[in-house]
């Protein structure tokens, strides 16, 4: 899937074309242990004003374009550093990309605010519906995810119920199992997954992602799971689910990211592609189809001028800025 906008932080997507722009902290509605992009410095209950207007996000998605071979591009994905339906304006969004690029659109989100309607509205026109549902109840959802308050499970997954009876294109429910030294904070025990099985079962959604943290997360008492736990988590979703895939991350096969066209700041896109969240040399490599030599010299380079740092994550090394 190739993500090449968010409608709720654009700066990521100026940084990339020398356009001057002011990183806004990431707004969301969660603050969860695990995520990649670090703690949540404006935590919200609900929509906010300010964010990407339509105007902005039609002006930089036809100078992207530009730099894009459109064969290259799956999907435009709505993502961001952030809650992209923390901004009303999301389904006009989705209509206007629709309009000016013949490409399925996707949105990524963290299910929130899936209660709301108008929200709900917005998501029933993109063409995949990327959720989240990492916790079976509200004690797990307060202990993982750390919601704004109000936020309840019950209202989750009532909303994600409805998103499966409105959505026409396809729902994926996207879990993230962690293991964790503070043992209250944890989703891959016995009792865990099969309360989130009878939540799938629920929802029936077309796809469920089964994820591990590959990234630094923002608390250091987070960990991956191990291979053969995913496996067995993973195999016991295929025996108790029907009429939905099941796909594990181990599982995964790499896919080579668009290749940019015409486009040789090379730096600049290194910078835009980790304040975005902590990668290792091989994933640069690979989002930006560049040898990993040239990817390497431009990091060390990067380095030596502290742009960048190194952050050490199991035996991986991870360069954020």
């Amino acid at each position: 899937m190739s993500t090449i906008y968010g409608p709720v932080l654009s700066w990521r997507l100026g940084r990339s074309l020398g356009i001057d722009v002011v990183p806004p902290p990431k707004t969301c509605t969660f603050d969860c242990v695990y995520c990649q992009l670090g703690r949540t410095l404006r935590k919200v209950s609900g929509p906010v004003e300010g964010q990407v207007r339509r105007e902005e996000l039609l002006r930089d998605m036809r100078r992207t374009l530009d730099l894009l071979d459109p064969r290259s591009i799956d999907y435009v994905t709505f993502s961001g550093s952030g809650e992209p339906t923390l901004n009303l304006k999301l389904g006009d969004m989705i209509e206007d990309l629709r309009n000016l690029v013949d490409k399925p659109v996707a949105v990524l989100t963290n299910s929130s605010l899936v209660d709301n309607e108008v929200v709900r509205r917005s998501l029933a026109k993109a063409d995949l519906v990327v959720a989240k549902l990492d916790a079976p109840n509200q004690s797990l959802l307060e202990d993982i995810n750390r919601p704004a308050k109000g936020i309840l499970h019950k209202n989750i997954v009532d909303g994600l119920v409805k998103v499966r009876g409105e959505v026409h294109g396809e729902l994926a429910l996207q879990i993230m199992f962690i293991e964790s030294n503070a043992s209250h904070a944890v989703n891959a025990n016995c009792e865990a997954v099969e309360g989130l099985i009878r939540l799938v079962q629920e929802i029936e959604p077309d796809e469920v992602q089964i994820n591990t943290p590959t990234r630094p997360p923002s608390e250091k008492d987070v960990f991956p799971l191990k291979p053969n736990r995913m496996e067995e988590i993973t195999r016991r979703f295929r025996a108790s689910v029907e009429h939905t895939r099941i796909v594990s991350r181990y599982e995964e096969k790499e896919k080579v990211s668009p290749k940019w066209l015409g486009y040789n700041k090379v730096e600049e896109e290194i910078l835009g592609l980790i304040q975005r969240r902590p990668c290792r040399l091989g994933d640069i490599a690979m989002s930006l189809n560049l040898p990993r030599n040239v990817v390497e010299t431009h990091l060390m380079e990067l380095k030596k001028r502290g742009k960048v740092t190194v952050v050490k994550y199991g035996e991986e090394d991870y360069f954020k800025t």
